[in-house]
């Protein structure tokens, strides 16, 4: 085996990452943020972990927001340790469809917890309503309510 045939065989094994670009305030350099998941070794929870790269961006096209793919490249600066391959979607392709998907998420998730923690209760708009503490009134409470109030008055 010659040298130029193990330099050809070290560089189709070069390990390629996709992760979102955090910043790009340096010239020619962004830094990608990749998450993994894994087990907890003692609680064995899955969880995500995120490391950051440096990686070369030579005509500055990648920016904050943007899913990136990087690949392994020799040492370029003290920290500098893999390159730009192409950037994979920009953060304006998915920025307002996602917010609206966002929004109308949150909201059912909010009810749901809602609807956990207070079994029986129904959560009302706060619209149109005076008071905080009576959205959250049972049904059957309200009556009791109301008759013990013509009680009172009588």
């Amino acid at each position: 085996m010659t040298v130029t045939e193990s330099a050809a065989t070290v560089q189709g094994k070069r390990k390629t990452k996709v992760g979102r670009v955090v910043s790009d305030r340096m010239d020619k350099t962004i830094v990608v943020s990749v998450e993994r998941l894994t087990r907890h070794r003692l609680y064995k929870r899955v969880i995500r972990l995120t490391t950051k790269f440096k990686a070369h961006d030579e005509a500055n096209e990648a920016h904050i927001g943007d899913t990136v793919l990087i690949e392994e490249s020799r040492p370029l600066s003290a920290t500098k340790r893999w390159r730009l391959v192409q950037v994979v979607q920009r953060a304006s392709d998915h920025g307002a469809s996602a917010e609206l998907e966002l929004i109308a998420e949150e909201a059912a998730v909010s009810e749901a917890i809602h609807g956990a923690a207070h079994p029986g209760r129904v959560k009302h708009d706060a619209e149109g309503e005076a008071g905080g503490d009576e959205a959250d009134v049972e049904p059957s409470d309200a009556a009791a309510s109301a008759d013990a109030a013509k009680d009172g008055d009588a």
